[in-house]
């Protein structure tokens, strides 16, 4: 199973890609977690609207036909930790390239939104978009490590 997450980042801070890569080596071999940052457009001073289409553009342009996509949005679901756990589960089953897409700082394009099967809330409150990344890697190892019976979530 191959999961990524797509996100508009002009680049990844060490701390970040760190702290990413950390909960990725955690998990068994089977499952590749990667980040793929994507330049954001180059608007200058045009319209915010401008922005968040160019950059759902080139977000949907690197999805692997036959995905399944999970987009990141504060109008999402909330999920607990168990539903989470379930989901990942079922995205096993899948047999899918699992695509996690997060938005520059004006958020996810209406296209992006609607070619996703799932909205998620990592929660109510605005999160900086580059802790975002970290959260999803830490939130899907946990999800393993309940799959696992691993300490990590006790």
């Amino acid at each position: 199973m191959k999961l990524t997450v797509l996100s508009i980042i002009r680049s990844k801070p060490a701390w970040a890609e760190d702290q990413f890569n950390k909960y990725c080596s955690r998990i068994n071999k089977p499952i590749q977690f990667t980040w793929k940052h994507i330049e954001p457009a180059k608007h200058g001073k045009t319209a915010e609207k401008d922005q968040i289409r160019d950059n759902g553009k080139k977000l949907l342009n690197s999805i692997p036909d036959n995905s399944f996509v999970i987009a990141l949005d504060q109008k999402g679901e909330c999920w607990t930790t168990e539903s989470l756990k379930n989901r990942f589960e079922d995205w096993i089953s899948l047999n899918k390239n699992i695509i996690f897409l997060v938005g520059g700082q004006e958020g996810l394009s209406k296209d992006c939104l609607g070619r996703s099967n799932v909205i998620w809330s990592l929660s109510n409150l605005t999160l900086p978009h580059i802790f975002v990344p970290v959260l999803i890697a830490e939130q899907i190892f946990r999800a393993w490590s309940i799959t696992q019976n691993h300490p990590y979530h006790r």
